[in-house]
């Protein structure tokens, strides 16, 4: 009996045709996760809620982050408003689900849970589906057991999990040096390590993130499909849980992990360099597949001008608004807010300047000028921050404040990519026989 090949068009076809099934599947099982979370009683989470304005837990809008920054309490007080409404709302829950009705935020909201609180009835339009809202999976049950301080205790240990599960799967598979390289500049030259406590919202955007790295690297000890796959599912779940804070690094971190990965097992720039092009290419498509079936399912339920809102509010991101039409001007507004508000942002740089030569020059002394093409190809996702910032201007320039953790993140993919270069694990060949990486 033959057997079906693993190599070939056919193959190809057909592994496309699965990953697009996959992420069929994956929209429903989001979907069913949305309204399982809608379906939570709004009562107990509005005397929370209530209690947090009370206690000073809930906004102001920006506030102090620690490390000389801002942190974005607005868009914490956006997800903890977010599905409420009056507990005698007579929309479905299936309608609220798809439709995301939400509190103000902080100033106005404190002032409609106060009015929720006391009796009133308020119930606000189902007109927030711009955004997945997956976060509310995990908020609105917190809330309906216990308060605002307790949500962040809870993701602040997720952050802590998804970040440890990520190092620890790429230091398993390319080493300890590497898995630093790549995290080390974001974590010691921005403020994420505040984020659990001041602004969860961006704490559990970061911990997706890191989710995505670590799906990345085991997908990738499969080789280049299993990187697909494991960088496709990150990709989806990045956007389930975002409000459009650090799409470039979620990007770049997934793909140049994936690469490293390959690259150390196999030792093949060629390998490595289709894996990069190809989880390069699945994470925007699976992003975009996932945000665009938010807004299909909107529209079936809330009318075809969904597209039209959205497409407004796209167009005023990618160029409007009172800033700078310059080319380039959403680039230089992070990379200038990265230094000039960091303070270990100027050391780092120069740190990292220091270890991708010492590493180019031990790649040149191990391997040659192929330590060279190494680093070129594993370092070609960190292209990716500066181009978000330049087709984002608008966004980039306006919420600077908090797009520029995409900036170290970016300088942590050279440092993996000149470390991986370098490394003794790319003395590699593929065994003949199977593919299988054996010692030279």
């Amino acid at each position: 009996m033959r057997s079906r090949p693993t190599s070939g068009p056919r193959a190809a076809v057909r592994f496309l045709l699965g990953l697009l099934a996959g992420l069929l599947a994956l929209q429903a099982v989001f979907l069913g996760l949305l309204v399982a979370a809608q379906a939570v009683p709004n009562r107990p989470i509005i005397d929370h809620l209530a209690a947090a304005v009370d206690s000073g837990d809930y906004g102001p809008s920006y506030t102090s982050d620690g490390f000389g920054g801002i942190a974005d309490r607005f868009t914490e007080c956006v997800l903890l408003g977010y599905g409420v409404s009056s507990p005698d709302d007579p929309r479905s829950v299936f309608y609220r689900a798809t439709g995301g009705p939400r509190l103000s935020a902080c100033d106005g909201g404190a002032a409609e849970i106060a009015r929720l609180a006391a009796g009133e009835r308020l119930v606000q339009p189902a007109g927030y589906y711009r955004y997945w809202s997956g976060y509310s999976v995990l908020t609105r049950p917190l809330l309906a057991v216990t308060d605002v301080a307790g949500v962040r205790l809870v993701v602040g240990g997720l952050f802590a999990l998804a970040g440890l599960a990520a190092f620890l799967a790429l230091a398993r598979r390319s080493g300890a040096t590497a898995a630093t390289a790549l995290l080390a500049p974001l974590v010691l030259s921005s403020n994420v390590m505040a984020m659990p406590a001041t602004a969860f919202s961006h704490a559990l955007a970061l911990a997706a993130v890191a989710a995505g790295v670590a799906l990345a690297v085991v997908g990738a000890t499969r080789g280049v499909r299993g990187a697909v796959l494991g960088v496709a599912a990150g990709a989806a779940l990045f956007c389930y849980v975002d409000l459009l804070t650090v799409p470039p690094m979620a990007w770049a971190l997934s793909v140049a992990a994936a690469g490293a990965v390959v690259q150390s097992r196999w030792g093949s720039p060629g390998r490595t360099l289709r894996t990069v092009l190809a989880t390069g290419a699945v994470w925007p498509f699976a992003f975009a597949f996932t945000w665009v079936s938010r807004w299909v399912i909107a529209a079936a339920v809330q009318g075809p001008e969904v597209f039209g809102k959205v497409g407004e509010v796209a167009g005023y991101r990618v160029g409007g608004g009172e800033v700078s039409k310059a080319f380039g001007a959403g680039l230089r507004a992070n990379v200038g807010y990265w230094l000039q508000t960091m303070p270990t942002a100027v050391p780092v740089l120069l740190a990292g300047a220091v270890v991708v030569l010492v590493a180019l020059a031990l790649g040149l002394r191990r391997h040659g000028p192929r330590s060279l093409v190494t680093f070129v190809v594993l370092g070609l996702p960190a292209l990716v921050v500066p181009a978000w910032y330049c087709l984002l201007s608008n966004h980039s320039q306006v919420h600077a404040f908090f797009t520029y953790r995409s900036v170290p993140g970016a300088v942590g993919v050279l440092l993996l990519a000149a470390v991986v270069a370098g490394s003794r694990r790319t003395d590699r060949v593929e065994d003949a026989r199977g593919g299988a990486p054996a010692a030279r």
